[in-house]
């Protein structure tokens, strides 16, 4: 069994995700998909919890013909400390072959602790990209078209656009 690691904060899962997500399964049996700074939510940076990250990403892949046999979804709260984070990762996943990321701060520690590592070359990454995309949501521009069908439902079934609006500042909401 071969799985690879991919880390990230998934704040949305978007087009450029999946695309990752379907790339490695073309190359390991498994993908871990760790939902980094699983402590966080509600925030501008953050705004969606751990669990509706998990809700979201396992309703795209399940929607995507991506068997669940073949992904992990694990939550891990970021500690702070770049290099103890690597090891403490490690050790609250299944074993893992590799690690994948875009990146390069990721890749270059775990490639420095001695780990496979894969350098992604992302797909778009000036349009598909969580800060864009939130920040697309705040001015009430065009974001649906940069993520899976089913993130953009899913967020907006938890009214994920006016949270969003709220905890950054923008948007019309009222106290």
């Amino acid at each position: 069994m071969h799985r690879v690691l991919y880390p990230g904060r998934f704040q949305p899962f978007h087009k450029g995700h999946l695309r990752v997500v379907e790339r490695l399964l073309r190359e390991f049996d498994e993908v871990v998909i760790v939902i980094g700074s699983a402590q966080e939510g509600f925030t501008c940076n953050n705004p969606f919890t751990a669990s509706e990250r998990i809700e979201m990403i396992d309703y795209v892949l399940k929607n995507n013909g991506i068997s669940r046999d073949r992904y992990w979804l694990i939550p891990i709260p970021d500690i702070r400390m770049p290099l103890a984070w690597t090891t403490y990762v490690l050790s609250m996943v299944p074993r893992v072959d590799a690690v994948a990321s875009g990146n390069p701060h990721v890749v270059k520690i775990y490639d420095w602790i001695g780990f496979k590592t894969i350098k992604l070359n992302l797909f778009s990454p000036s349009e598909y990209n969580g800060t864009i995309i939130r920040r697309r949501i705040c001015n009430g521009m065009e974001w649906k078209n940069l993520v899976p069908e089913q993130v953009a439902r899913y967020i907006e079934s938890i009214n994920g656009v006016e949270r969003i609006r709220e905890v950054c500042g923008c948007g019309d909401h009222r106290d």
